[in-house]
């Protein structure tokens, strides 16, 4: 018999993630369709247009996760379908995710809601989207409707997918939408939807009371943190070092500080500062959700500032492959004093050539965090199919499945990954044979 090499807790979670907009297409009330519309936004010139055709497709999407042994799926619900005008909902939209809930059920698989993954409805952006202290307001209402209409299908809510990168992409780097560059605007929206996890969990705690599963807590809240490392790429070099620090102090460390103690401070040098206490964000963790995929070598005076070390393996999009890196972030994140759920990790490879190595070095790597005592409760990839990758279009090929995205009828075809990740979750473990297999490093 194959020798152990790392065994997950009892109960541990196994799974995959999608989210709306970039799986279900045929949806154009939202500000990411309108975006897409624009040429040279999206690589290609790529549109969501039908996506996966997920919205039609779902149920035999999670029998085959259900399939691979999964236990557990990431999804997220479209606000622009739900409510498509302010105070207005859409029956049929809502009827539409009871049928996804219920066919999670069926198939097995815990449901994990995620309540903002990046897609404003129109009727949000065009009221100044969340530079406008308003649409906390406006989210506190959807997150109040979402408890109580899904409450008795869903335990486990993400409120907000990455903050912090929702706010850079759109605001400073401008490639997402709105399509702004500037950092002070970029802090003022990242300030507002950390403070919108705080409103959110309050929100939930205090409308879902009802227990899906049985397991005695009606609403189990986190957000999703994206946590790569900052390292200077040049170490002797004073300005790499420094920039590295900024960007780790605001992209990391003051997110998780917020969500733990309640205190938003965010600067950059030139930009207007955020300061400000959130009781309801103070302790809102009942996990951390983390999102993990590569560390960013840091250049001061550079025209790219993040890039690869050098002769690294890269995947699809130029990111450095660093299977380290989940066991380290995951040991971070529980420096907040919650649970770490892995929400999100994986790497874009069309040729699934990485991903193998990759994902059994990285999950050995989390299982060592695990038995040096990181509370870690899950791990979920990202993604469970290829998907419309924002402004990569679909050039990202993360997906356990190939999606065949010339044939209308958008076919899956599962890639030697979704094998190696099944036969881990089914074992609750990973064996010397695997390792092997994919010719991994069993180091530390």
């Amino acid at each position: 018999m194959s020798r152990i090499l790392t065994r997950f807790p009892q109960g541990f979670h196994w799974g995959a993630g999608t989210s709306a907009h970039q799986v279900e297409g045929g949806n154009r009330g939202n500000d990411w369709w309108r975006f897409e519309q624009q040429p040279g936004a999206i690589r290609g010139g790529a549109r969501s247009g039908d996506a996966c055709r997920h919205w039609e497709r779902f149920d035999q999407d999670f029998a085959r996760a259900r399939g691979y042994g999964h236990t557990m799926h990431r999804l997220s619900l479209e606000w622009s379908r739900i409510e498509p005008a302010r105070g207005r909902h859409d029956a049929a939209a809502i009827a539409h995710y009871h049928e996804v809930f219920a066919s999670l059920r069926r198939h097995g698989l815990t449901p994990l809601v995620t309540l903002h993954h990046f897609t404003n409805p129109l009727w949000i952006a065009d009221s100044g989207g969340w530079e406008a202290r308003a649409t906390l307001d406006r989210f506190d209402e959807f997150v109040r409707f979402c408890a109580r209409e899904f409450g008795g299908e869903v335990d486990w809510w993400c409120t907000v997918n990455e903050p912090e990168v929702g706010a850079f992409r759109a605001y400073s780097e401008g490639v997402w939408p709105p399509g702004r560059r500037d950092d002070g605007r970029a802090l003022g929206v990242m300030a507002n939807l950390l403070e919108a996890h705080g409103r959110a969990c309050r929100i939930l705690h205090d409308e879902d009371r009802a227990d899906a599963d049985g397991d005695g807590r009606a609403a189990v809240v986190g957000f999703a943190k994206h946590l790569p490392q900052f390292v200077p790429d040049r170490p002797w070099f004073i300005p790499d070092v420094l920039r590295a620090n900024l960007e780790d102090r605001v992209f990391n460390t003051a997110v998780l500080h917020a969500a733990a103690s309640g205190d938003i401070a965010l600067s950059i040098p030139g930009a207007a500062a955020v300061n400000r206490h959130v009781p309801e964000l103070e302790k809102s963790l009942d996990y951390i959700g983390l999102n993990y995929y590569t560390r960013w070598r840091v250049r001061m005076f550079a025209r790219i500032p993040h890039v690869a070390r050098r002769g690294a393996p890269l995947n699809d999009l130029g990111w450095e492959v660093w299977p380290a890196g989940l066991g380290e972030a995951a040991r971070r994140a529980a420096g907040t004093g919650a649970p770490v759920l892995v929400t999100e990790h994986g790497l874009a490879d069309a040729a699934d050539a990485l991903r193998p190595r990759a994902l059994v070095e990285s999950l050995l790597g989390l299982g060592r965090a695990i038995e040096a005592g990181t509370p870690v409760i899950g791990y979920l990839h990202w993604s469970l199919m290829d998907n419309f990758e924002w402004a990569e279009g679909y050039e990202g090929r993360f997906g356990l499945e190939h999606v065949d995205f010339d044939d209308p009828a958008r076919p899956r075809t599962p890639r030697r990954s979704a094998g190696i990740l099944t036969r881990i979750a089914r074992a609750n473990a990973i064996d010397e044979d695997l390792a092997r297999e994919v010719g991994a490093n069993t180091g530390g």
